[in-house]
């Protein structure tokens, strides 16, 4: 018998392959084995490492996969969605000290729409930290993107981009069994903790690509938080009766008072609900309309209220449908994000963790969508102004 032909290991492979466990050949911008079996190719990998200084637990795979060393990358609500590289919790050492002190004076303020949100996020939340784990690993993952957001050494800015990566894979297995078993007594927690998943979730690729100088798609990170945060609408449906009678009562988004959108606004969201009685599109008509519906009221709410939730709730309403129409490009549903990239690029205005993020993802749209048509092109005239791309 011959002997075996040796061939290089990689890890490198797209999402679909790695999800199959078959051997990919990597090639860009789609691999060959989805090229034939007419697949979405996605390449998410997030880098982590052990973050230095915390030598004082052992690094391990929680996974019951191989562990994938050096990678990392978000997935669906179902998996882990950056693979994990701990599976013992590390000791309370000075690095979390330091995280909970940055989160409890500073950071905590990115999470707030105003001053009457200011003890919630400083005093109460981190006080349900302290019953509920995954969220303390969240808060903790947080503090130390917010560091690496505004550091200035690389070194620096890779340390911390590596213990966010670490509290933020401890953080999801807790937090989605907690998702599946809501109770009054944590839907206060997985409340918060949605929200820091999605402030994470929207700023940490972007981010943690820049500095490791990795390719990296706005369109397919926001696909990925839409994915990540479908889990949340069972949050809004069952905790609803709960969440009147706590601490989150004012962040229903339902419930946020509508403003007038301007001139501008009004022909822009009209242009879109043109475009979809054009399009003939039985499987997705019905929820790029919702999309629009929604999107039109998120405008009309943040027109009254500076608050995230009037922007960010459009992630989590929008139907599963819609999002199966961006996984596959599909052009009016990518035309209605774009024109939510232009919330997005008001919050970054505001935030750190989404300033360039609207920018980054209206400019990617545009030159996703290729058209002649003059009512497409029309259509696409006020986001392109409106971030300036």
């Amino acid at each position: 018998m011959p002997p075996r032909r040796s061939h290089k290991k990689s890890r490198n492979g797209c999402d679909q392959c790695k999800e199959r466990r078959v051997k990919c050949d990597e090639k860009h911008p789609i691999c060959s084995n989805c090229t034939s079996r007419e697949l979405t190719c996605t390449y998410l990998k997030i880098p982590i490492v052990s973050a230095p200084g915390r030598t004082a637990h052992a690094v391990t795979d929680r996974s019951p996969d191989p562990p994938h060393q050096g990678q990392s990358q978000l997935k669906n609500q179902n998996k882990q969605p950056i693979s994990s590289v701990v599976s013992a919790e590390p000791s309370f050492v000075l690095r979390d000290l330091e995280l909970m002190h940055k989160f409890s004076t500073d950071t905590f303020q990115c999470l707030c729409g105003d001053q009457s949100d200011m003890d919630d996020w400083q005093v109460l939340i981190p006080q349900q930290a302290s019953k509920h784990t995954f969220l303390l690993h969240g808060i903790l993952a947080l503090a130390a993107l917010h560091i690496a957001a505004t550091a200035t050494e690389t070194t620096h800015v890779l340390s911390y981009l590596d213990t966010a990566l670490q509290y933020y894979n401890m953080s999801f297995v807790p937090f989605r069994q907690a998702l599946g078993a809501l109770t009054p007594v944590n839907c206060d927690a997985v409340f918060a903790q949605s929200a820091i998943m999605t402030v994470i979730g929207i700023a940490l690729p972007r981010l943690n690509a820049q500095h490791r100088g990795e390719c990296f798609s706005m369109i397919e990170n926001m696909v990925t938080v839409f994915e990540l945060l479908q889990g949340s609408t069972k949050v809004s449906r069952i905790s609803r009766p709960w969440l009147k009678a706590s601490m989150f009562s004012k962040y229903d988004f339902w419930l946020i008072e509508t403003g007038d959108l301007d001139a501008e606004e009004l022909v822009a969201i009209e242009k879109l609900s043109r475009l979809t009685t054009c399009i003939a599109d039985a499987e997705h008509g019905s929820a790029n309309r919702e999309a629009i519906d929604l999107l039109r009221s998120c405008f009309a709410k943040f027109a009254r209220s500076s608050h995230p939730v009037a922007i960010l709730a459009w992630l989590v309403y929008t139907k599963k449908e819609f999002i199966d129409g961006l996984r596959m490009r599909q052009p009016l549903p990518l035309l209605i994000l774009m024109h939510w990239g232009v919330l997005l690029n008001e919050l970054g205005s505001h935030f750190w963790w989404a300033m360039g993020c609207g920018r980054d993802l209206v400019t990617e749209l545009l030159a996703e969508i290729k058209s002649q048509d003059p009512v497409w092109e029309q259509a696409l005239e006020w986001p392109r102004k409106m971030v300036g791309a």
